[in-house]
């Protein structure tokens, strides 16, 4: 294969251009199966010349197996389909099951689209046979945004030592990025450069890229290129990045990093507090900006210590405008007057229920034991919650867990945990699961979540209740078995060597599950007061951002399950951003517009018979990933888990 062959290429065409392509297509009438000298015949005749009931063909052989294509070095594969021992190709209909790989026509041709590499299966049919086989494309790219001469590209090529401080500012080594968001923000430490170059590897890609110099040292990916690495990088395939700069003539580098690339996208939406807005913000991970949703509903002041239910239909606003709680199906108030008490609650994940919290953070902590409905603010008889006040309780997404805070049992700060049954909202089964410990800088446990398929606990330990005095790191706890611990240390940046050193450690609170797995991952929000890069590197006061972390879906007792965290982008930086949410979009009716089933009321999103996808009824058959299950063997991918009720890809290791 010839890797040294690059293309200049427009990625933007090219991700429109895909489009067009599909799936593939076959010939114009499926019903056409010419026999195996290729002489046509009716759509009733045996097309392998099997006579009167003899054994029918039902495999064909697609050939040349397993092909790869370099691009741009060859942009097209053509395949045959023969019957097994017969050496003349048969007619066939054709399809691949990766449409944006390429596309191919009812004359078995492959076409490489351009944007992405990787493998899809191709399939060749007739009648009741079928045969397929592999298809790869290695994507070779190049760009030069940054107009670099001739002459500077050959020594970047060639690397340098020049500059001792030239070093990653962010992100970090081994950081797992999910697919759907826009490209990090590459930030480097040392002199300002005229020039970067970026080279970026992986099995089935390989991207060169010319940048402009600027300082502070940044390098911005166009969007369309990263979704190119993103699309074409596999789980088990970490992307290699190596950066070189020139600055007054002398080359630095590479310095190098490895990134893994999440084969999913993060599912709903981040609901957040902008501190110094005091209003209540919400971000959908792909979107540029945030939304302020509450005030386009006409809710203004100071909406804050807010909790939003998974499903992603009810708000509730623990803050001082008279909203309490807010439908966002409707985008309507529902309630309103109920102020402080409700100010950082757990809500069940239909948003129906709800649980006050009565640990002493700053405003009156919620002093009402029991739960409640949170569209009346009315009692709930024999909840088995009676009695019980709550510290930072939380539900777990399905509904069967509610972990919290202990702040007034027989040990006070430990991590506790009820069974909660939805159907019946009954709560039962209180028990311990980690106590606080003798460590004064890690004893106070605080901000539980539950992950989605209830089996473990995330929580904060630090030295405080209130975030903004006391330092805080993450950890991980079984949410069935007592006495089972981790220290997150790679979110929490253990032994990492920070460019801001020790500046970076111990500032992560809040930490919140998103309701789904997606990509072979769990996914987790929460607020730092670490340096961003280059782009926020003052005290900790003014850099309170939101990060997310990926959660390794096969945690293991005692280990570490956490990888570096990323900066959520979209997230304004002179906002101080804090207590993150994470929820599915409100579902939507059968016959709505979608991505995947996690959309829709019914779980089920399917083709609309015109171009697109759609809520739709229950199909027959197996379910997609993030539809609609019971049990893994509902789901269609082998090796699919079903979590939280949505089909999951199994975890990449």
């Amino acid at each position: 294969m010839n890797k040294g062959t690059f293309a200049s290429v427009s990625f933007l065409s090219a991700l429109l251009a895909v489009a067009a392509y599909g799936a593939g297509c076959g010939t114009d009438d499926p019903g056409f199966n010419p026999n195996a000298n290729g002489d046509g015949g009716d759509q009733d005749a045996d097309p392998f010349g099997n006579k009167d009931g003899a054994a029918t063909v039902t495999v064909l052989d697609v050939k040349p197996k397993d092909p790869v294509i370099d691009y741009p070095t060859a942009t097209t594969q053509p395949f045959q389909a023969f019957v097994s021992g017969n050496p003349t190709p048969i007619v066939a209909n054709w399809t691949i099951d990766n449409g944006p790989l390429g596309s191919i026509d009812g004359t078995g041709l492959f076409k490489a689209s351009g944007v992405i590499g990787g493998t899809g299966q191709v399939t060749a049919t007739s009648g009741k046979a079928s045969g397929s086989t592999s298809v790869s494309v290695i994507l070779h790219l190049a760009e030069n945004p940054g107009n670099v001469s001739a002459g500077d590209q050959a020594k970047l090529k060639a690397g340098g030592n020049a500059d001792a401080g030239f070093a990653w500012m962010y992100p970090y080594d081994q950081t797992v990025f999910p697919r759907g968001l826009a490209a990090p923000v590459l930030q480097f430490a040392g002199t300002a450069p005229s020039a970067f170059y970026v080279h970026l590897t992986s099995k089935f890609m390989d991207y060169q890229g010319f940048f402009a110099g600027t300082s502070p040292a940044r390098i911005t990916l166009p969007p369309a290129t990263w979704k190119s690495v993103t699309q074409s990088v596999q789980a088990k395939d970490p992307v290699t990045v190596e950066v070189t700069k020139i600055a007054g003539g002398l080359v630095t580098g590479p310095t190098k990093e490895t990134w893994t690339i999440a084969p999913g996208s993060m599912r709903g939406t981040v609901y957040y507090w902008s501190n110094n807005l005091g209003r209540v913000l919400r971000l959908k991970p792909g979107a540029v900006a945030p939304d302020d949703f509450l005030a386009a509903a006409g809710v203004t002041g100071c909406s804050t210590c807010h909790a939003v239910s998974a499903d992603g239909s009810t708000l509730v606003i623990g803050g001082d405008v008279a909203t309490s709680t807010f439908d966002l199906k409707t985008n309507t108030t529902t309630l309103s007057g109920v102020g402080r008490p409700w100010a950082m609650p757990a809500l069940t994940p239909d948003g129906k229920y709800l649980v006050e919290n009565a640990s002493p953070l700053p405003g009156p902590p919620g002093g009402m034991d029991g739960l409640w409905l949170t569209a009346s603010n009315t009692r709930v008889a024999n909840s088995g919650l009676d009695g019980f006040h709550l510290g930072m309780p939380a539900f777990a997404p399905d509904g069967t867990k509610l972990a919290y805070r202990d702040e007034s049992g027989p040990t006070p700060g430990s991590l506790r945990v009820f069974d909660f049954d939805p159907k019946n909202a009954k709560a039962s089964n209180d028990r311990e699961l980690i106590k606080p410990g003798a460590t004064a800088s890690l004893s106070t446990i605080a901000f539980p979540t539950v992950s989605p398929d209830a089996k473990w606990v995330v929580y904060a330990r630090g030295t405080t209740l209130d975030t903004r005095y006391g330092t805080d790191d993450l950890y991980i706890s079984s949410a069935t078995t007592a006495g089972i611990e981790a220290r997150l240390a790679k979110v929490n940046g253990d032994g990492y060597p920070f460019p801001a050193g020790a500046r970076d450690l111990s500032w992560n609170f809040e930490p919140t599950f998103a309701p789904v797995a997606a990509g072979g991952y769990f996914w987790v929000v929460f607020t730092s007061r670490r340096t961003y890069g280059n782009t926020l590197t003052d005290t900790k006061d003014l850099t309170k951002q939101l990060w997310v972390v990926a959660i390794d879906q096969n945690a293991q007792n005692s280990a570490d399950a956490s990888h570096p965290p990323f900066w959520l982008p979209g997230q304004a930086v002179d906002s101080l951003n804090m207590r993150g949410f994470w929820a599915l979009d409100p579902c939507k009716q059968n016959g709505s517009s979608c991505e995947t089933g996690d959309e829709c009321c019914g779980g089920y999103c399917r083709s609309d018979g015109d171009g697109g996808l759609a809520c739709v009824p229950p199909p027959s058959g197996c379910a997609q990933e993030f539809e609609k299950c019971t049990t893994a063997a509902d789901c269609c991918d082998t090796g699919s888990l079903c979590i939280n009720g949505h089909c999951a890809k199994p975890p990449p290791n």
